[in-house]
């Protein structure tokens, strides 16, 4: 398992998954499609008649074993709160959105159109923060990794199978694939790695600035 890694890590990490948490209730409620993930953890909710929260804990917690047993090292603080919480803040969200917001933004057009391309494009950026907060990955995320490491398969085609899978026993369970989950599977890669190169660029200016800022206090304590 890894380090507690630093503050500015765990601030993006939260920040991603309270937006995902959020988010991901606005795409539930109107309908669309979600994260291919959440697709098949709602529909098994849907179907045994429990909260997405508790399934998503459950479904985690049993993948969190192949996790633990070949893929240790992807471990950390950001694994256990994915895993715990944004299913809890998903219905949290979504008992709130029903007490208060109208129901017409997620029934009628363009409204529920307009409100599905918010949430989409919010939903894309708060995962993109996640995924590169190097906290510790999703067992969801982890397992086509440790997979792709151990039989030498490019990992966007285990990561395919592996999406076509959750899809798959979304389906099983009762759901209905939409065009939201086909949107999500297609753009949440090149969203991460567009946040993640930001986010690198970022980091190495202010680290830039911080050197120079050193270097020219040390200059001046030296000409004194």
């Amino acid at each position: 398992m890894r380090r507690l890694p630093p503050r500015r890590n765990i601030t993006l990490m939260l920040a991603g998954v309270v937006g995902m948490g959020i988010f991901l209730s606005l795409l539930l409620k109107v309908g669309y499609g979600t994260d291919t993930s959440s697709f098949m953890n709602a529909s098994i909710a849907s179907r045994i008649g429990i909260s997405l929260g508790t399934v998503m804990v459950s479904m985690n917690a049993i993948q969190l074993i192949a996790e633990i047993i070949w893929g240790r090292r992807f471990i950390g603080i950001g694994t256990i709160v994915n895993m715990a919480v944004i299913g809890y803040i998903s219905d949290l969200c979504t008992m709130l959105e029903e007490r208060y917001l109208p129901e017409w933004i997620f029934t009628l057009q363009p409204y529920r159109t307009a409100t599905f391309a918010v949430a989409l494009a919010f939903f894309l950026i708060s995962a993109a923060l996640y995924m590169n907060s190097d906290t510790g990955l999703a067992p969801y995320d982890a397992i086509p990794t440790i997979i792709s490491a151990n039989v030498h398969i490019p990992f966007f085609a285990v990561r395919m199978a592996w999406d076509f899978l959750a899809i798959a026993i979304g389906i099983a369970a009762g759901g209905h694939l939409t065009i939201g989950t086909v949107i999500l599977a297609l753009t949440i890669g090149p969203t991460v790695a567009w946040i993640g190169r930001t986010i690198r660029k970022d980091a190495l200016s202010s680290k830039a600035e911080h050197i120079a800022d050193d270097d020219t206090h040390g200059r001046g304590i030296t000409a004194i």
